[in-house]
């Protein structure tokens, strides 16, 4: 009797937790059936945040974790954008994670994002003295093209800052904050990051 009532438990837990991971399915493909193309067997956790789908292309098997925040932004003070966001298939990102696109953002396939990374092709303002008096919540957006390219990995807390091309195979070190290019096949850390070894040395 005891043996059944453990069994009858543990199937009605797994009846209810798959019915949450359909429901949390559901709402994830619904934020993103506006997109400019979307691909096939797509994991979006229910709590994400998605803005602008009509400028984003995303791949197949692509797998989002809680707490998502992804936008390409079309308008901003009085700013007009037509930004591209485009991630290719096989990705996958933890929990907490934003990208910003006002221009152009470019994943390719089999990139891996730890949690709380942060991708981004804008500054508020052009960091320059001209914006010294202007609050920076009013500054006009600044933008440069972001690439990141195939079979890359990106640890926890990494930021990624306009203007970064980073090539098929590099590995971002956790905590890095990337303020310019790196080649394929450079494994990266540090804030500023930099290089701390190529794999093809290893």
């Amino acid at each position: 009797m005891i043996y059944s009532f453990h069994y009858f438990k543990h199937w009605i837990q797994a009846k209810i937790y798959h019915a949450v991971m359909k429901i949390q399915k559901e709402r994830g493909m619904e934020k993103l059936s506006r997109c400019k193309h979307i691909g096939k067997n797509v994991w979006i956790d229910g709590d994400s945040f998605f803005a602008g789908m009509e400028y984003m292309e995303i791949g197949d098997d692509f797998n989002c974790g809680r707490g998502a925040w992804i936008e390409a932004i079309g308008e901003c003070n009085g700013q007009t954008f037509h930004p591209c966001l485009v991630i290719g298939d096989k990705f996958s990102m933890r929990n907490n994670c934003h990208i910003g696109c006002i221009e152009s953002i470019e994943i390719g396939n089999n990139v891996l994002l730890g949690s709380k990374v942060f991708i981004t092709d804008h500054f508020h303002g052009s960091i320059t003295k001209d914006d010294i008096d202007v609050p920076p919540g009013r500054r006009p957006l600044s933008s440069r093209p972001v690439k990141i390219g195939d079979n890359v990995w990106i640890g926890d807390n990494v930021c990624v800052m306009p203007g970064v091309t980073l090539g098929n195979n590099v590995i971002v070190g956790a905590n890095a904050v990337v303020t310019h290019s790196f080649p394929k096949n450079s494994v990266i850390a540090g804030c500023p990051a930099k290089i701390i070894k190529m794999l093809q040395d290893c």
